[in-house]
């Protein structure tokens, strides 16, 4: 969904067996993907509130790391894969999705605004 919703130009999904964490005062241990998405600086912010949005804990793990440099072509393919103009060349309009799109579901409505890059 991130990918065609060009929010990343790559999701790496990785099985781990049992993550161990602690949460509200217990250790707990569950199984867990972590998800790897290659995206851009201007494409995050989105992509930071569609993830909190649609993950079914109330802290789903979000960091991010800047990236310094890299092979151009791939960094190329990265930003032209998140462009947002080329999404609206490819999207057509559907007011009613833009509709359920803007209303989290009810368990999200009270979690508080997502910090981004500035």
């Amino acid at each position: 969904m991130l990918v065609e919703k060009r929010l990343a130009a790559c999701v790496s999904m990785v099985k781990i067996e049992q993550s161990v964490y602690r949460w509200k005062g217990k250790i707990e241990k569950s199984p867990e993907y972590l998800l790897i998405i290659k995206t851009t600086e201007k494409a995050y912010p989105q992509l930071e509130t569609h993830i909190k949005n649609t993950h079914p804990h109330s802290v789903p793990e979000i960091a991010y790391l800047e990236v310094k440099g890299g092979q151009k072509d791939y960094l190329d393919w990265v930003n032209e894969s998140c462009s947002s103009s080329a999404m609206l060349l490819r999207v057509p309009l559907d007011l009613s999705a833009l509709k359920r799109a803007s209303e989290p579901p009810k368990e999200f409505k009270s979690a508080r605004k997502p910090r981004t890059l500035s």
